[in-house]
């Protein structure tokens, strides 16, 4: 399929969901976004939740301030129209372990804009899994920017669900979704171990989605 036309149909699902989407929220005002001005922030979810976390952020926040990272592929094609449409800055890497001049160049470009205020969405079990594992690149970009990590839960009963590795979600017009916004993480370059850092993550990343979930029967 042609990136621009795949990519428009994904903005028009998001339109829906975002216009559509019946959302009860927790904990986003605990969280102190508001009040970070241009602190560095990283928003983080599992890769399955992106429909609804964008739906999330372009309610609550201002979504022109944020990059993404792409696959340098077809789909990251299909994906940076997407993006675009949103107003979100795509940036294309290679994925794959590539360690070129031109990938070191635009993570440090990127690395730099986070740095300076912009905003950054990042799914650590991305882009093919495998599921619920963070892999090092969010504790890398974490350390190197200072950013605040906010981790997100994601739930909606009345979805169609992909059948790949992540079970992408695709709510259902007018379905309610629910979010469960976890504190702040911040880790200093010296905090701790990587492998520290992708455990807590995990664990945070796991429990907001089971509160999420618990969260949406609650209020029946």
């Amino acid at each position: 399929m042609n990136a621009r036309i795949g990519g428009t149909i994904l903005y028009l699902f998001s339109q829906l969901v975002h216009k559509t989407g019946r959302f009860s929220i927790s904990g986003f005002e605990r969280a102190g976004v508001e009040g970070m001005g241009d602190e560095p922030l990283i928003i983080t979810s599992w890769h399955g939740m992106t429909m609804m976390v964008a739906a999330f952020i372009r309610t609550h926040m201002d979504i022109t301030r944020f990059n993404v990272i792409m696959p340098d592929d077809q789909r990251g094609a299909n994906l940076e129209v997407f993006a675009e449409r949103l107003g979100v800055k795509a940036v294309r890497l290679d994925l794959s372990g590539d360690s070129t001049f031109r990938t070191g160049r635009r993570l440090a470009g990127l690395i730099r804009e986070i740095k300076g205020g912009r905003r950054f969405l990042i799914h650590p079990d991305g882009p093919a899994g495998p599921a619920y594992h963070v892999k090092p690149g969010l504790a890398y970009i974490a350390r190197k920017t200072g950013a605040r990590i906010l981790p997100i839960g994601c739930y909606c009963r009345n979805a169609y669900h992909l059948h790949r590795w992540d079970r992408y979600t695709l709510p259902l017009p007018f379905s309610r979704i629910n979010i469960q916004v976890g504190k702040p993480i911040y880790f200093r370059e010296n905090d701790s171990s990587t492998e520290t850092i992708r455990r807590n993550l995990e664990d945070t990343l796991n429990r907001l989605s089971l509160q999420a979930a618990a969260n949406y029967y609650e209020m029946g």
